[in-house]
């Protein structure tokens, strides 16, 4: 007579639960890493023109000048003073942007007439300082800026036929003026006497502030009077 089978054995009532609750864990595991993961990426990159953007844009390199000769000398008649006298001068012009060289080029007809001008309504004394060729810098910046389309037209400062004529065309006042004080100071009537050019020339002028486009300066490679 054969033996029962044997009834096949039941299963282990704790392993399903265990296997859940490790399943649970690994999901959660991801779940944490997905979330710091982003939140790494969001503080790295999101941030990055405070900190990595703002780095690299303080190592921009800075663009090297360039200069571009206006050729020959100028030589032009400067306005009658002592006598007749005359300028040479050799003129550079300074740059931060290459690409306005094609430009200068381009233009150079007029740039070489706006500054034979320039230079032939100009006293022999005005020239003859530091302040005086500032100046002369200064306007020649303003006038190439305007033919190069980089600046107002009207910005450059006016060529005027200077003050000393000019005082002599004034309306007259309307009352007497009163009799000279004999006492007065031979230096303060000295001074007031000295011509206009002179006292001009002995202004202090500054360059132009923040010039970091268009014509930055000017240089002088020659500047004879004779």
């Amino acid at each position: 007579m054969s033996k029962p089978a044997k009834p096949a054995a039941a299963p282990e009532q704790g392993a399903a639960p265990a296997k859940s609750k490790k399943m649970l864990f690994i999901i959660i595991g991801v779940v944490v890493l997905l979330i710091a993961g982003g939140a790494g990426w969001y503080f790295t990159q999101g941030h990055a023109p405070e900190g990595e953007h703002a780095e690299e844009a303080k190592a921009a390199p800075v663009l090297d000048p360039k200069y571009i000769p206006l050729g020959e000398n100028f030589t032009v008649n400067l306005l009658h003073e002592d006598g007749d006298q005359y300028l040479q001068a050799g003129i550079t012009l300074k740059i931060m942007d290459p690409a306005l060289e094609a430009q200068i080029k381009a233009r150079m007809p007029e740039i070489k007439s706006k500054l034979l001008f320039l230079l032939s309504n100009k006293l022999p004394s005005e020239l003859q300082t530091a302040s005086g060729k500032q100046r002369l810098v200064n306007e020649i910046i303003l006038a190439m800026d305007a033919v190069l389309g980089l600046g107002d037209a009207h910005a450059a400062p006016r060529q005027e036929a200077h003050a000393a004529p000019a005082a002599a065309h004034a309306a007259p006042e309307p009352h007497a003026a009163p009799p000279a004080d004999t006492h007065a100071s031979p230096v303060a009537d000295a001074h007031d006497a000295a011509p206009a050019s002179e006292v001009a020339a002995s202004t202090v002028v500054a360059p132009l502030p923040n010039k970091t486009t268009g014509i930055v300066d000017v240089l002088f490679t020659a500047f004879i009077i004779q």
